[in-house]
């Protein structure tokens, strides 16, 4: 089995899929520390297994969705075993464990909670250090931007904003995205965007070649700052939820369900669906309601006029 994890790591190397290689890098460590350093024959992995794999990531602390995933990479690895008859099919096999995900219930502001976010990112506060400042503004740009997901912030591209229109690929799930940027936000992306005329990118996150694992590397450094970042914030300000890159997405989400938004416009103006570029130009209705949803959002939010 680890052979063919190393192999698969190498193809997402040679792909410059660089999160997926690091997965998979994860999971040969954990399968490693599991067998002590013993290779494991395809002939190894039964539903005991399993099991207790399961159970021994649980135990050095990983979450069911971190567990779900590990879980998923090695079943990707033993289908990849058996089409080339290197290992024989058993049905049902991986039906005893956790494949799922878990929606995170707790990562959610509430809508006073984020209102005061908004008035300090604007006026600033006396208990947040101007680097803290500038990472509560990333944060609620991102909200502003219908939760758009840390490592879309930090690849997109100065080439990708034109008319107040932001339009990109989600890099997790490739579906197309736009988004209109509204007043707040745009107040926000002014302050926040890259003065370097250098540089493709839009905010000053990244450094390196998109693609190059040094900016993968440089993604990874930058998520741990903001994160660190938003966890010192929450304390400061007294939060009830500890703030992190997800919290914002996951706050959209919810204040659009408050707003009676309906699910399928969620799903759609957070990426989960794939929205095909043909469908853009066939559906403009569609794209409409979206950017309705997302003025509809940070209208209830500022409801208290205190932009």
């Amino acid at each position: 089995m680890q052979e063919m994890l190393k192999a698969l790591l190498i193809q997402h190397q040679q792909n410059e899929k660089w999160s997926t290689a690091s997965l998979y890098s994860s999971v040969l460590k954990c399968l490693n520390r599991f067998t002590n350093e013993q290779a494991l024959p395809y002939s190894g992995i039964t539903k005991e297994w399993l099991k207790a794999f399961e159970s021994s990531l649980r135990a050095s602390g990983c979450k069911w969705n971190t567990v779900s995933t590990y879980l998923r990479i090695i079943r990707t690895a033993l289908n990849r075993a058996i089409e080339y008859g290197d290992a024989n099919y058993q049905p049902y096999l991986f039906n005893k464990v956790y494949m799922g995900v878990k929606a995170d219930k707790c990562n959610v502001l509430d809508p006073c909670e984020m209102r005061e976010l908004i008035r300090i990112s604007m006026e600033g506060s006396d208990l947040l250090t101007p680097t803290e400042l500038m990472m509560l503004q990333r944060f609620v740009l991102l909200f502003y931007l219908r939760g758009m997901p840390f490592v879309d912030f930090a690849f997109i591209k100065k080439t990708e904003l034109k008319d107040m229109l932001l339009t990109y690929r989600r890099r997790k799930t490739g579906s197309y995205i736009v988004v209109e940027i509204e007043k707040p936000a745009a107040r926000l992306l002014h302050k926040l965007r890259c003065m370097d005329s250098d540089s493709p990118y839009l905010f000053p996150i990244i450094h390196h070649p998109d693609g190059s694992e040094e900016a993968f590397i440089e993604y990874q450094n930058a998520i741990r700052c903001f994160n660190k970042h938003l966890s010192a914030i929450s304390s400061k300000l007294g939060l009830s939820q500890k703030l992190s890159s997800y919290t914002a997405r996951h706050t959209w989400a919810t204040m659009a369900f408050y707003c009676e938004i309906s699910p399928g416009i969620i799903s759609q103006a957070l990426g989960h669906s794939s929205i095909k570029i043909t469908e853009t130009y066939l559906k403009p209705f569609q794209l409409k309601v979206i950017h309705q949803a997302n003025r509809q959002v940070i209208d209830y939010i500022l409801s208290k006029h205190l932009l």
